[in-house]
């Protein structure tokens, strides 16, 4: 089994640090709202998104784009691990001259920018000026986005519909109507622009707002209704599965 580390520091828009070790195939696809760095530190992963696969071997950076659907797992039987910094967009165009950062290279080999981030988890209370000197590092490995499905402009207005009913149960059925098409075509489309289906984007964005109201101490109950889950329980589960952790200990790190 894998074993996993979570920690937040207090700067830099609370960056989040997650480690695994001996990871094989954890998580199912999902995605974040921000870019993930992950300095894969023994063995290989491969990272898949719903067209590519790239391999990164240990040494390397391997970079998920903002609101990607992926997922990483390792090349070998055995595992691999890796040390993850989740970085906000907007922090990296801070530090590229206030230039938006739109994606980052796949697979970065660049020793001094991997030795600078794995300095930043392996050392406490490290200083804002080499978190600085890291993220004007990491920008300089922007590049240019890869051009989007056609329909992901159509399903532009699916964030909008979930935040008009952020505590009740989204039908695929009515969803489709929404877009004016048959439900089976809908679901075939939104995987094509979204590379998850309705009722598992839903899933996902409303477990991303809840950690952003973790962050405010509202009560785990409170959360878990307010986001649509069925209970405490359902939303801890479905928390877990997609983030590693705990809602307990995103609160708490260690």
């Amino acid at each position: 089994m894998p074993s996993f580390q979570y920690k937040r520091v207090g700067c830099f828009d609370n960056t989040e640090l997650f480690s695994s070790e001996s990871e094989n195939d954890y998580f199912p696809f999902h995605f974040h709202d921000f870019f993930c760095v992950s300095l894969i530190t023994n063995g290989t992963e491969i990272l898949k998104n719903t067209e590519q696969e790239f391999i990164a071997p240990a040494g390397n950076i391997s970079i998920t784009q903002v609101n990607e659907v992926h997922r990483n797992f390792s090349l070998s039987p055995a595992g691999y691990s890796y040390k993850t910094i989740y970085v906000n967009p907007e922090v990296l165009q801070h530090f590229s001259n206030n230039k938006p950062v739109m994606a980052l290279e796949r697979v970065i080999y660049d020793v001094p920018l991997f030795n600078n981030l794995l300095h930043l988890f392996n050392t406490e209370n490290t200083a804002a000026q080499k978190w600085e000197t890291s993220f004007k590092m990491l920008a300089g490995h922007a590049t240019d986005p890869h051009p989007q499905n056609s329909w992901a402009s159509v399903f532009y207005r699916i964030d909008e519909i979930i935040d008009a009913y952020p505590n009740k149960p989204i039908d695929t059925d009515w969803l489709a109507k929404k877009f004016c098409m048959s439900k089976f075509h809908f679901i075939r489309e939104f995987k094509k622009a979204k590379g998850v289906t309705p009722q598992t984007y839903i899933m996902l964005y409303r477990l991303g707002q809840s950690k952003k109201l973790l962050l405010q101490n509202i009560p785990l109950t409170d959360i878990a209704y307010s986001q649509g889950f069925y209970d405490p329980s359902h939303f801890t589960n479905s928390f877990k599965k997609y983030f590693g952790i705990s809602p307990s200990r995103f609160v708490q790190p260690e």
